[in-house]
């Protein structure tokens, strides 16, 4: 794929220079003119739907308690670092409806079946579900036949995790597939299973079958350029200018 058609993904909404998961994050994306985004979705104590990383709110609100046994009415006291509104998924797609052709990755950030069935009816039933996937890894798999059997419009992304496990993610019915690392170790862990194992050819075979195939988190220009390698159709970021830096360099490179 030429350098310049590869997208770019805002991994959390690009946490390095917005706030993680916010409305705020989403809006940053859209206005830096990036493809799409990644957010997590978790289910309240009264079942409702909200945007959210962790099962904590200690790291980025402060208050030492799991975020899946407060009710929507706690959850909306709380601030992201400070300031910031934890969104209900209602709002973040509501917000979508504004950001023609980008896509969203919703995250099931809890090994939870309802969560899966709940986010796979509310996207069913939204405007923007043609360009909205739900994602999880592969070895999760059984939450995104829950989400596929309660919702069966719903589009499913899978995190294979291993690159061995590319093609199994694409006959579980994925239409796009994410790739790479969350942290260091992962990273080499990652890196080094790649170099004994022949992950561009899976990546050219799933892409002949039609699923999309990206890679993240890269969060400087090595990474970037690694993924570039791998044959990527989109890269996952926390950074989109160093990212879009980064292949405008890779594409200028390509042309000599």
């Amino acid at each position: 794929m030429p350098v310049g058609k590869i997208k770019i993904y805002a991994h959390r909404g690009a946490m390095i220079t917005s706030p993680e998961n916010t409305l705020e994050s989403l809006q940053r994306a859209k206005l830096e003119g990036v493809d799409g985004i990644e957010l997590d979705v978790q289910l309240s104590a009264d079942g409702e739907l909200f945007i959210f990383h962790d099962d904590s709110a200690l790291r980025v609100c402060g208050k030492d308690a799991p975020v899946a046994k407060m009710k929507w009415r706690e959850l909306k006291e709380l601030k992201v670092f400070g300031k910031y509104a934890i969104p209900h998924l209602d709002d973040a797609l509501e917000d979508m409806e504004g950001w023609p052709a980008a896509e969203l990755f919703l995250d099931l950030h809890q090994p939870s079946v309802p969560l899966a069935e709940a986010t796979a009816r509310r996207v069913a039933s939204s405007p923007v579900r043609d360009r909205t996937f739900l994602l999880d890894f592969y070895k999760s798999r059984h939450l995104l036949f829950a989400a596929k059997k309660a919702a069966p419009s719903v589009r499913l992304a899978v995190m294979p995790g291993p690159p061995w496990d590319v093609k199994a993610s694409c006959d579980m019915g994925a239409e796009a597939i994410s790739l790479g690392w969350d942290g260091k170790l992962t990273r080499v862990l990652y890196r080094a299973a790649c170099a004994v194992y022949d992950l561009p050819a899976e990546v050219n075979k799933a892409k002949a079958r039609g699923v999309s195939v990206s890679g993240g988190v890269a969060n400087d220009p090595d990474a970037v350029r690694y993924f570039v390698a791998q044959g990527m159709d989109g890269i996952w970021t926390d950074d989109l200018s160093m990212t879009r830096a980064a292949l405008e360099e890779s594409a200028a490179e390509s042309k000599h």
